[in-house]
């Protein structure tokens, strides 16, 4: 597979890369990780349906932390046989599936109000609120313009995508409702589009 050189671009061969892997520095990690996510990708979709069937919004959640893990784990899944990384992804799927099974049994648990009055409704019921797409930016735009962003902004998106914090885990740390963490990691990453975009269009008049 022919890579894209340099500051490539989220959109290869059809396929939109997950923010996580836009956001690794290293270039070699990138580049290993986007071939595996192109590789592996419709089986990642697989395994995810086997656990959550057709609720497309928790088959797409258990794939963006599993992408997360990936990045987080890369170095080891590089020392892992070539032979032997399909069914590494496959148990990798699996784990964070049953993780995020429990965990939305313990915030059922917990959750003391109706969702009605809590939860935002201004996040479009179609946009994966986890993993905002970079469809058509390119990666130099967005890691330029993210010191532009507030503090509040960086450290949300750092939590979720360096640190491979799970929503519950941010929210214990923030002091704000799981649901409240998703909405202002949308927002933040909405705000993010929007300065690429327009690092973007100065790139392009220089």
């Amino acid at each position: 597979m022919q890579y894209l050189p340099g500051h490539e671009t989220m959109e290869l061969y059809g396929t939109i890369l997950p923010l996580a892997i836009l956001l690794i520095e290293n270039d070699e990690d990138r580049q290993f990780l986007t071939e595996m996510y192109l590789q592996y990708r419709k089986l990642m979709y697989k395994t995810a349906s086997h656990y959550f069937h057709s609720n497309y919004n928790e088959i797409e959640d258990a794939v963006s932390a599993s992408v997360e893990r990936m990045c987080k784990y890369c170095k080891n899944i590089q020392d892992v046989p070539c032979n032997k990384r399909t069914a590494y992804i496959v148990r990798l799927v699996e784990n964070v599936c049953r993780t995020r099974i429990r965990a939305i049994a313990r915030q059922r648990d917990r959750e003391q109000f109706p969702a009605e009055e809590n939860w935002e409704t201004d996040i479009p019921d179609t946009e994966d609120t986890e993993t905002i797409v970079f469809s058509h930016l390119r990666a130099n735009d967005l890691l330029m313009s993210f010191d532009r962003l507030s503090p509040r902004d960086q450290e949300l998106i750092r939590m979720r995508h360096i640190d491979y914090m799970e929503f519950e885990e941010m929210a214990r740390e923030l002091g704000m409702t799981v649901c409240a963490v998703r909405t202002a990691l949308f927002r933040a990453k909405q705000r993010w589009k929007k300065l690429a975009s327009e690092q973007e269009d100065v790139s392009y008049e220089g």
